[in-house]
């Protein structure tokens, strides 16, 4: 049986929510900044308040996977933010943003694929 938003227990749905809003809000950003490079200190303002909103995410994810998950995340944001932000990479920005939702797509599924899985978020009301 699939298990669906409403069977999650009160960590993982809080994980799932700031999940859900730190990953619009980072992601959102850069994907906005790639339309509109003019208004850059709003996707920049967005893009610390998703930094803070994945600070709080981390203390949903178990110990024994916050550093991997964490480190996962940071790497691919960086990797993302060079794709997309750099200008000596000739590749059009069409392209750019193809391969920027691609990976976008994957990263999310797996994450959330392990969510509802159960073996992501902490167990017990201990959430530190």
């Amino acid at each position: 049986m699939k298990r669906s938003y409403y069977n999650l227990n009160a960590n993982e749905q809080k994980l799932h929510k700031f999940s859900s809003i730190a990953s619009s809000l980072l992601y959102g950003a850069l994907f906005g900044y790639s339309l509109n490079k003019d208004i850059f200190f709003i996707w920049l303002i967005l893009m610390l308040c998703g930094g803070i909103v994945l600070l709080q995410v981390k203390k949903w994810i178990r110990t024994e996977l916050r550093t991997k998950m964490m480190t996962q995340i940071i790497v691919f944001t960086v990797l993302l933010d060079v794709w997309i932000v750099s200008d000596f990479i000739p590749v059009p920005m069409l392209i750019k943003q193809l391969v920027f939702l691609i990976a976008f797509c994957i990263l999310g599924y797996k994450y959330f694929k392990l969510l509802y899985a159960g073996k992501l978020a902490v167990q017990d009301d201990a959430a530190f």
